[in-house]
């Protein structure tokens, strides 16, 4: 029951007015008497005009006191809420990402938006069930399957954990997808933010429970190894409408400051901040970049960690027989760490310990097939330059291109051509060529692939369909910054696909195992069949191994590899995610379902019962004027 006037209970505040009334009552009885005179200085007569006096006759002020309470309660509107009925099915998505961890009035937007769901199983009840499912889960995105119990659901949704990761709903509403069969089921969805809703079939009801926040956070942190020092670089934004003073920490994790630095950041800017460390004073200790007197709503991107470690020696053998300047001057320039030997083809009699083999196409094969002659190439990375030979079992169709051509277009999906701009260039001399079925296109021309990568058993394959390094053939050598950047992070990818631990989709630092949240990793690790591999997340929970995929970093801090119960190594996982951190909100004013296409929620009917409170008050009325004349 609520009370559609709540108001009116302040008219409570009379009823000691009418308690003091009987207080203040002067009480006498009629006698017949000859004279008065015995009466004039009798004291009792005095007493009995004396307010205040013990209440005698309790019955009749109380009943005239629940009269008045009732009075003011139907004046107060009370009503009840019946639920609505819906003929259909109802499924509610909770988002539980990082961003629903940042906390408003000293509660989580999680916590909001589990009590708006909860608020929504009260009012309306649904022939075909309602269903919970969250965003982000570790398992499954289903928390409870239709059904209209009540105390099942009020249980699912409360069981609802926060998560670390990112906002990705491509999965949970394909899986919706499956479970809208009529236009009388309805999904809601429960957020702070609806930017990134996939497009889908059905309608989608959107519920917001963000109003505002205040940010400041770590948005970028990488290690790069410079001779004996580590680079350590981060950004941090500020999201607040304010200049803020900060003051960031880098720390030995078990211990042990490293660093301190004071940062003004401008309101809504970002800032870059560079800590060089020695290489010897770290040893593959985990340190962590901490965010102190930021005074903010979110606490995720106020740390984040990383593991400096050695990098490993990067060979690539270059098989070429004429001098090719700009390719090795770029590829030496990569680091330190790689090593660059240059053979002709005469001199190639297999690949040693080279991890990357550079074929330039100018080399003339003598003696056997081409296909005879590469199964030599034994290393786990290939780069053809300009090869105008068959690159799949089958024959490829090959045509040389005399005429020139320009780029029109690049791959901006793939982690290599990130910030990569190779646009506009034009070259003389290429090769059109059928792309194997494994190969993914990153440069293109209007005829066809002119750079593309691929991956087939085990083998890593990047091919230039032309001749990149010869000015006279191209602008390519000369595009800068384009070209460093590309080469940096084309070997960055081959170096990735060798580490022990990997993910997909992101090139990986090689000199600091880190990874987001919500990213899947490739555990790769040579051991026998018996062997336990475990990963103890950072709330010490331990994960077994089934298969080499692991998939549960959905909390920020330190992870650990065990095999057989002893440590293997460690990576550190971060949010460092800029949409998520921006905490984006939508006004709570405006009509959040014009940000979907969904129908407004079923409201539950509201019957007023205030008449039967005016009927009982009337009884009680006729009860005390049957005792009042009783008296």
């Amino acid at each position: 029951m609520s009370f559609l006037n709540p108001a009116a209970f302040y008219l409570i505040s009379t009823i000691p007015i009418v308690i003091a009334l009987h207080f203040l009552r002067l009480r006498r009885h009629n006698y017949i008497v000859p004279s008065i005179l015995l009466w004039l200085d009798n004291p009792e007569d005095q007493k009995a005009n004396v307010p205040f006096q013990r209440l005698r006759h309790w019955l009749l002020p109380l009943l005239q006191c629940l009269f008045l309470l009732f009075i003011v309660i139907s004046i107060a509107r009370p009503a009840l809420h019946i639920p609505g009925i819906i003929h259909g099915k109802i499924v509610f998505i909770v988002d539980n990402s990082a961003s629903m961890l940042s906390r408003e009035m000293g509660h989580t937007r999680l916590d909001i938006a589990k009590r708006e769901v909860l608020k929504h199983i009260m009012q309306v009840s649904a022939s075909g069930g309602m269903m919970i499912m969250s965003t982000h889960p570790l398992r499954t995105h289903i928390q409870q399957t239709f059904t209209t119990d009540e105390d099942k659901l009020k249980s699912a949704v409360k069981s609802i954990t926060a998560s670390h990761t990112t906002s990705d709903l491509s999965s949970v509403f394909a899986l919706v997808s499956q479970y809208i069969d009529s236009v009388n089921d309805h999904v809601y969805y429960v957020s702070d933010s609806f930017e990134n809703l996939p497009p889908t079939s059905f309608p989608i009801n959107t519920i917001n429970v963000g109003e505002s926040a205040e940010n400041i956070g770590i948005v970028h942190l990488n290690v790069e190894k410079l001779a004996d020092q580590f680079q350590i670089l981060t950004r941090i934004r500020n999201w607040t409408h304010t200049d803020r003073e900060i003051t960031t920490q880098l720390v030995l994790v078990g211990g042990g400051t490293i660093d301190e630095k004071r940062l003004s950041i401008p309101a809504d800017k970002e800032k870059s901040l560079l800590f060089s460390i020695n290489a010897d004073r770290l040893k593959g200790q985990a340190i962590s970049l901490q965010l102190i007197e930021t005074e903010d709503d979110f606490d995720l991107d106020n740390v984040a960690w990383v593991i400096p470690k050695p990098e490993r020696e990067f060979r690539i053998l270059l098989i070429s027989n004429r001098e090719q300047p700009f390719l090795t001057d770029l590829f030496q320039s990569y680091g330190e760490h790689v090593r660059l030997q240059k053979i002709s083809a005469a001199e190639f009699h297999g690949s040693g310990d080279a991890d990357v083999t550079i074929i330039d196409g100018d080399i003339l094969l003598t003696g056997g097939t081409t296909r005879q002659w590469m199964n030599t190439v034994d290393t786990q990375g290939i780069i053809y330059i300009n090869w105008q030979q068959e690159l799949s079992d089958e024959e490829d169709t090959l045509e040389i291109i005399d005429t020139p051509v320009s780029v029109i277009g690049v791959n901006r999906t793939h982690p290599i051509m990130q910030e990569v701009l190779l646009e506009g260039w034009h070259l003389k001399r290429s090769l059109k060529r059928d792309m194997p079925y494994w190969g993914e296109s990153l440069v293109e021309t209007e005829q066809g692939a002119l750079i593309w990568i691929g991956t087939t058993l085990g083998r890593q394959y990047l091919v230039f369909e032309f001749d990149a390094f010869n000015p006279e053939v191209s602008e390519f050598p000369f595009t800068i910054p384009g070209v460093p950047i590309f080469i940096y992070q084309c070997l960055s990818w081959f170096t990735s696909e060798s580490a022990p631990i990997r993910t997909a989709g992101r090139l990986q630092n090689i000199v600091a195992d880190s990874f987001k949240t919500g990213d899947r990793l490739m555990i790769d690790i040579p051991v026998q069949e018996d062997t336990i591999i475990e990963v103890q997340k950072p709330d010490g929970e331990r994960i077994e191994l089934e298969d080499s995929v692991f998939t549960e970093t959905d909390r920020i801090g330190i992870y650990s590899v065990f095999v057989d119960d002893a440590l293997y190594e460690r990576f550190s996982v971060n949010l460092l995610n800029e949409d998520e951190s921006a905490l984006n909100t939508y006004d709570l004013a405006r009509d959040t379902n014009e940000l979907g296409t969904g129908k407004p929620f079923l409201q539950p009917f509201v019957h007023e019962v205030w008449q039967w409170v005016v009927l009982f008050g009337v009884c009680l009325l006729l009860c005390e004027w049957w005792l009042y004349h009783r008296h």
